[in-house]
């Protein structure tokens, strides 16, 4: 039976003494393991039929008095024995506790235990020889696990647990310990064979570690079906893909988990670290690994909408992008801080906020009474001053203008010296939340469907350029060229540049999920490297042979730049 099918219960019993039959147990608990989580509970005061002795007292906590009207030893066993039924019986330290029982089952008159018998004490030996001691309180500690109730039975039985799901994960990651039966034999197994190395972990350190390249790509982890489980992104696989069979016993316990799996690791060069970011997002959505966490989904990013078909234009939020003649600012991390967004521009800008059927009645509406709108539908200085509005609110979702942000520091303080402080903390978070905007906008300073440049990165090898040609907003496609093209390559890249660069080719009529979620990963790798990523914008004005000496000057001049990205950071 595999361990995860299996039931464990896992048991500790307080007595009034240490002798088995001349003393007696005077509390069971126990607590049920069922899929690798604590499923259910038994507990239960036993009345021993006699003092119980000051010392176990001041040791457990249990006096005479709390076990007088309690059920005896052969009124509790049946119950208990219906909770253990089949399962693993389990304990820390197991003859103490199962002599304890099988001499309270032959007094009761009942029949002995039957069940298979699990020592975590004896795993403990096993498993972590160089602690000094392996006791459940010096274990508890040094697995900083929380005790309820210390020598209370049900505290320590939840203890032992935890502990046993400590073991188990060891176990199965280092030994391949599968089954019932392999986890039963471990226990007695000989010292000098607990240290063995699991064979696929050398398998693979010796058959594919030294394959791979230091160079930026993606992995995939493969289990024994060559099934995907996983899927990374690295600026260097190798460095990368080693760490995670380096120290296993160190690596967090969803780590150890995923490398128990590991039968195989295939990868694909990049190129560079932001072409490894974008295909590890298309991978996870393409294999939905189980040990992927985030990201198995597209996600709908919220974008900010400047309706420019009216003649005063209103703003919004919205999901989709469409070629409807509008500006789309973003992607925005969440819905909530693209409306809390929109809500602070409406505020501060005073954007129209009514609808064009309102509008059209041409007098002030309950936005003016409230000091949201100056009205411009009733003419005046307000509606020749609103184009100027409009342009403001651009130049800020374009990162171009920060001003701003001193309005909203402004109105904070206001609010403040109002006494009107849920108003002033409003504000307050919206500057925070304002300031990290501004960063992330000031890359790509257009409106998404006015967004054409094409963006370089050296190619890790030194050997060229990687190419990222953004049309409309999109990443229209990805080009390696090196650094000296010949003829054919020239007319290669020239034709391609020229497909994409084309004053009548129409924007898309929609952006689908994959296509934003490019926008988000570009963006947010050049709001990080800032100072690195270099980019040729592009205009229909802009003569073609003009566009292109501007990119071959900066596939010249560009710099490697070694990313100094925590790869942490890049991963979340």
């Amino acid at each position: 039976m595999l361990i995860s099918e299996a039931t464990f219960v896992v048991t500790d019993t307080e007595t009034t003494g240490s002798r088995a039959g001349d003393d007696r147990v005077i509390e069971i608990g126990a607590v049920k393991v069922q899929g690798g989580e604590i499923t259910d509970t038994f507990e239960q005061l036993i009345n021993p039929g006699r003092h119980i002795p000051r010392r176990i007292t001041h040791l457990t906590g249990i006096t005479t008095g709390m076990v007088f009207d309690k059920p005896t030893a052969d009124e509790v066993l049946p119950d208990y024995l219906n909770f253990l039924d089949d399962g693993v019986f389990v304990a820390h330290n197991l003859p103490f506790d199962q002599r304890f029982i099988e001499v309270e089952l032959e007094i009761a008159g009942l029949e002995g235990l039957r069940n298979p018998c699990l020592d975590t004490l004896r795993l403990a030996r096993r498993l972590y020889s160089a602690l000094p001691s392996k006791g459940l309180s010096k274990l508890t500690r040094h697995f900083k696990i929380k005790v309820n109730g210390r020598h209370r039975a049900l505290g320590d039985a939840e203890a032992t647990a935890k502990l046993l799901l400590l073991f188990i994960d060891r176990m199965q990651t280092e030994f391949g310990v599968e089954t019932v039966n392999d986890l039963l034999g471990f226990q007695r197994k000989r010292y000098r064979d607990t240290r063995r190395e699991p064979t696929h972990l050398k398998t693979i350190r010796e058959n594919v570690l030294p394959d791979l390249p230091n160079r930026p790509g993606v992995y995939f982890m493969r289990d024994r079906r060559d099934a995907v489980i996983y899927v990374g992104k690295a600026k260097s696989l190798k460095s990368r893909v080693r760490s995670y069979f380096a120290a296993v016993d160190n690596h967090p316990p969803e780590t150890r988990k995923l490398v128990r799996y590991v039968r195989n690791i295939t990868w694909e060069e990049t190129g560079t670290e932001l072409s490894a970011l974008i295909e590890e997002s298309k991978a996870i959505k393409l294999h939905t690994p189980k040990h992927n966490r985030l990201a198995l989904k597209y996600r709908d990013y919220p974008f900010i909408r400047l309706d420019t078909t009216h003649g005063f234009p209103t703003l919004s939020r919205t999901l989709h992008i469409l070629a409807d003649g509008a500006e789309y600012y973003g992607p925005i991390s969440q819905r909530k801080v693209a409306d809390e967004l929109v809500e602070l521009i409406n505020r501060l800008f005073q954007l129209r906020e009514c609808d064009d059927a309102t509008f059209a009645l041409r007098r002030p509406c309950l936005y003016h009474d409230m000091g949201r709108c100056a009205a411009p539908c009733s003419g005046g200085s307000a509606e020749a001053a609103y184009p100027m509005v409009v342009d403001q609110v651009r130049d800020f979702l374009g990162g171009r203008d920060e001003t701003v942000l001193d309005m909203v520091e402004e109105a904070m303080l206001e609010a403040s010296a109002a006494m009107e402080y849920e108003q002033a903390a409003w504000f307050r978070n919206q500057l925070g939340r304002l300031r990290k905007t501004v960063n992330s906008q000031r890359q790509l300073v257009t409106a998404i469907h006015d967004q054409n440049a094409v963006l370089l990165e050296p190619l890790a090898d030194c050997s060229g350029t990687q190419l990222f040609l953004i049309r409309y907003g999109r990443l229209a496609a990805r080009v390696d060229a090196p650094s000296e093209l010949s003829p054919a390559e020239e007319i290669e890249l020239n034709e391609t540049l020229a497909g994409h660069y084309d004053s009548l080719l129409p924007p898309p009529e929609r952006f689908a999920r994959p296509d934003v979620d490019e926008i988000r990963i570009i963006a947010h790798w050049m709001g990080l490297r800032e100072n690195a990523t270099k980019q040729v914008p592009w205009t229909p004005d802009t003569p073609f042979d003009d566009f292109r000496e501007q990119i071959r000057a900066a596939m010249v001049g560009i710099p490697v730049f070694e990313s100094n990205i925590p790869t942490e950071v890049l991963e979340a």
